[in-house]
């Protein structure tokens, strides 16, 4: 429910999370979870609006809140999609002052930047020049891997380390239990044997993850015992016809277009074979965690290294254009090694380790304040 608590220490530090975004997947409520038990009282909140944002959340709590951004779009739409640039400068000014108040009443800011850019966003140089803004005031910027530090700071042309926190983005054990049941029921559903060899793309369906050069790459692949299956619902606004008529074309193509249930995730990577997220833009990815949660190989492009795992023991990497040959090398490799390594490393991701570094970024920035 928006705006709900996550149960800890009455007298810990209080932690707002924003936006809520927990319809869409369990990252916020696990992460929640895992901060209360190291003490902190964490409320997730949907997005408020741009003008005093931060400093409703004093009001709302107490001076010295934390106030925890995860995705931005929200709050920033406003100043991205302004029709003027008068309109945006305003909007950047009242966003910067409302951050400067904030900052001197005693508010701590952290952020985590689960992508470079917002997807779809129609004004990049705008929502960059906030990401700067942002950075400058925050205390602590999460990041889920080393390597998107120097990622970010060459999009954003500015200097992060120094407020860098790295934590590695947890897997999800503990919520997409393994269903054979329904493994079997769903494979039925979809034409799925045994003797397949299963290549899964899964999530939500836009533009920049690349599905039309699956779809083409997958298509140069032969063999009648080949399927790829793609499982997810488009973003509003997008079309799927183009799948239909490309299944039409190759019915090795198996769609299960719609929301995917909590119940059929584990069910649909048990189908897999391999995991294949071809995403032409990335900086982090809940799917790859979902990959090393369930022990699947995986093919990725070579901008997906940025995450720092799982690496060539656990994936096949291509460069742009070449994804139809990395297709064919999976096959050629030990996938039962690499699924063991995936998921080996999946269980070294827990909530409670990223929950420890966090929670040490914040008492560190209160100690400093």
């Amino acid at each position: 429910m928006p705006g709900s608590a996550t149960a800890g220490d009455a007298k810990g530090p209080m932690v707002v999370f924003i936006p809520d975004k927990r319809t869409f997947n369990p990252y916020q409520t696990r992460l929640a979870e895992a901060l209360s038990r190291q003490g902190f009282r964490v409320v997730i909140k949907d997005h408020p609006p741009l003008l005093g944002a931060f400093v409703r959340q004093q009001r709302l709590h107490a001076g010295e809140v934390i106030v925890h951004l995860h995705w931005l779009n929200g709050l920033t739409d406003k100043a991205v999609y302004a029709h003027s640039s008068i309109r945006f400068h305003i909007w950047y000014l009242l966003l910067a002052l409302d951050l400067r108040i904030f900052r001197l009443r005693g508010g701590r800011l952290f952020w985590s930047v689960h992508n470079l850019i917002s997807h779809e966003c129609p004004n990049p140089s705008r929502e960059r020049r906030i990401r700067r803004l942002i950075a400058w005031f925050a205390d602590g910027i999460h990041f889920h891997s080393h390597s998107a530090i120097a990622c970010a700071e060459t999009d954003y042309a500015t200097a992060l380390r120094s407020k860098a926190i790295v934590a590695a983005h947890a897997c999800y054990t503990e919520d997409y239990p393994p269903d054979p049941s329904r493994a079997e029921a769903l494979a039925v559903e979809v034409g799925i044997s045994e003797d397949d060899f299963t290549f899964l793309f899964f999530g939500t369906i836009r533009r920049y993850k690349g599905l039309d050069t699956l779809v083409e790459a997958f298509s140069r692949r032969p063999g009648s015992h080949h399927r790829l299956l793609i499982a997810g619902a488009p973003i509003p606004g997008m079309s799927t016809d183009w799948l239909l008529e490309a299944s039409s074309r190759d019915p090795r193509l198996r769609l299960r277009i719609g929301y995917v249930s909590n119940a059929d995730v584990s069910a649909l990577f048990a189908l897999a074979d391999v995991l294949v997220a071809p995403y032409s833009a990335t900086l982090t990815s809940g799917v790859v965690s979902l990959g090393l949660t369930f022990g699947r190989p995986m093919v990725l492009p070579e901008a997906a290294r940025v995450y720092d795992l799982p690496g060539d023991a656990g994936a096949e990497y291509f460069a742009p254009g070449l994804l139809p040959d990395a297709l064919a090398r999976i096959e050629r490799r030990d996938l039962a090694g690499m699924g063991e390594h995936n998921r080996c490393l999946g269980r070294s991701m827990t909530w409670e380790a990223m929950a420890k570094t966090i929670g040490a970024a914040y008492r560190k920035a209160g100690r400093a304040r």
